[in-house]
């Protein structure tokens, strides 16, 4: 086989011509190390913190609410916020359940790569923090590409922290990003309680932010755990439609308090938007 063809071959076809040749392929699983990052937030006055956290932007979605969300960061900015957490599923990703292919603008992992690189907020002074979720790594599943890191590599103003779980160091205090699974429960405190139930005593952040359900919900000192379900900047899909589920399409602004001891005191402020934007790409 000639150079040009094998440049040409995708991930996954390339995979296939060196089984076909006779070798053994393994294909790593994305790691959920849960390793601590350290983020450079912005004191606001003596031990003072406000940063911001978003969810489930679905970027390459025909019901991404793109404009909201830019609209958020320029608020972030305007609040001092230096730093934004994302808590995964920052691309829409493709073959997540039957008809997904309808919901999309973009097609493929370089599409939605280049697209997130070029239209996801930027705005000077202000980083964003982000893991992968379940629609990023549908394109690790089908193709070995981490669509996630790859766009932060193309952004300065972006650190991939890794896959499901993170921890931050923020102003003396230790902050999670997760993204979870499966469905919304009949409470929506449920499967944050029994998350945060599961945390051991050594683990346990001071604060744990988790996205993927797209509903808000705010559960104060549980376990001494400051525990938030985030929203999303995607608006109702017609798979959401069909499961009756309506999403809360906002981000979180948090302004913290630190002493040597940790956590002193927490203010949170959701930023909604209750109305949707159509055609928002």
């Amino acid at each position: 086989m000639n150079v040009e063809k094998l440049e040409g071959m995708t991930n996954k076809e390339l995979l296939e011509e060196v089984k076909n040749r006779g070798f053994f392929v393994s294909k790593v699983p994305p790691t959920q190390s849960g390793k601590i990052f350290t983020a450079d937030v912005k004191q606001m006055s003596g031990n003072k913190f406000r940063f911001g956290v978003v969810s489930c932007t679905h970027i390459g979605s025909k019901y991404q609410q793109l404009t909201h969300l830019h609209t958020f960061y320029d608020l972030c900015k305007r609040r001092g916020a230096s730093v934004i957490l994302h808590c995964g599923d920052l691309v829409d990703g493709e073959k997540i359940y039957r008809g997904q292919e309808y919901e999309l603008f973009l097609h493929g992992a370089d599409a939605q790569v280049d697209y997130a690189v070029e239209n996801y907020p930027k705005i000077k002074g202000i980083s964003t923090k982000v893991i992968m979720g379940n629609h990023d790594e549908s394109y690790w599943r089908t193709s070995g590409v981490n669509v996630v890191k790859e766009i932060c590599e193309k952004r300065e103003d972006m650190d991939y922290l890794g896959d499901y779980l993170a921890y931050v160091q923020m102003g003396g205090i230790k902050v999670a990003i997760m993204h979870s699974g499966g469905g919304v429960a009949y409470s929506r405190s449920y499967k944050p309680q029994k998350i945060v139930e599961q945390l051991s005593s050594d683990s346990k952040p001071h604060m744990i932010f988790i996205g993927h359900w797209h509903v808000t919900c705010y559960i104060p000192q549980y376990r001494n755990v400051e525990t938030y379900s985030i929203g999303a900047f995607q608006s109702q899909t017609p798979y959401l439609v069909r499961a009756g589920l309506n999403p809360n399409v906002s981000g979180l602004i948090c302004e913290v308090v630190t002493d040597k001891t940790g956590l002193k005191s927490v203010k949170s402020e959701w930023i909604p938007f209750y109305v949707p934007i159509k055609n928002d790409y």
